[in-house]
């Protein structure tokens, strides 16, 4: 009698392993934006070939953070991605964005720039609506906190000055940095993001702090009220 032919491992397995061992030899950071992602649902479809799966959500949300970002409801709608791959996404996402802060708090504004801008994008950059971040600054002109202060519409985000200057006299905050996101990807700021700029500017001056700059966010860019003479 012929001996029964052992089974053959399905023809992802291989491929998944290869990819493991990449990484492992020359860090996540050599691979490919869609193979990034194709390793991540290795962890929430666990028999099944990701890489189709990752290059499709590629093409619709263009990059991994917009991936990440996406509406819950819209990702299920594409082949494989279930409430494991979604839970998957928003915990990675959190933990992006809690590294993202480590780099700035108790950072040096003027040293930081960088990973305070690169902050701002993970956190917000991406979102598909409007958030309004306040980052607080000590007498050292070190980042004390950074706090979401108002979330908006698709187009419109406000706070009010009050605000702002409660959470700097609470945190005994000498300047502030506002942020928020444009969804549409226009950093151009809006005859109402000058108005409110100027409202914010006067108040934190009456309790003798100062609005260090106001950033529009985006994932492709950003855009400074201080650089463009605003502030």
């Amino acid at each position: 009698m012929t001996a029964p032919k052992k089974p053959t491992s399905a023809p992802y397995s291989g491929h998944r392993q290869r990819l493991k061992e990449r990484i492992d030899k020359n860090g996540a950071e050599s691979l490919a934006e869609y193979e990034l992602l194709e390793a991540l649902l290795f962890y929430s479809v666990p028999r099944r070939d990701t890489k189709a799966a990752a290059k499709e959500l590629l093409k619709t949300y263009k990059t991994i953070n917009h991936v990440l970002d996406a509406d819950a409801d819209a990702l299920k709608r594409h082949e494989l991605i279930s409430d494991h791959s979604i839970t998957l996404f928003r915990i990675t996402q959190a933990i992006a964005r809690h590294l993202a802060e480590e780099k700035i708090i108790n950072a040096s504004v003027l040293a930081s720039w960088t990973d305070i801008i690169d902050y701002c994008r993970t956190r917000i950059g991406f979102a598909d609506k409007e958030y309004f971040l306040a980052i607080f600054v000590n007498p050292h002109n070190r980042v004390i906190a950074a706090e979401e202060l108002a979330t908006g519409t698709i187009d419109r985000v406000a706070v009010f000055p009050r605000e702002v200057v409660r959470h700097a006299l609470r945190y005994h905050a000498v300047a502030v940095i506002l942020v928020h996101n444009h969804p549409s990807g226009d950093h151009q700021p809006s005859a109402q993001d000058i108005a409110m700029t100027k409202a914010i500017n006067q108040a934190m001056r009456a309790v003798d702090a100062k609005l260090h700059d106001h950033l529009i966010i985006s994932g492709a860019g950003h855009f400074s009220f201080k650089n463009a003479g605003l502030l």
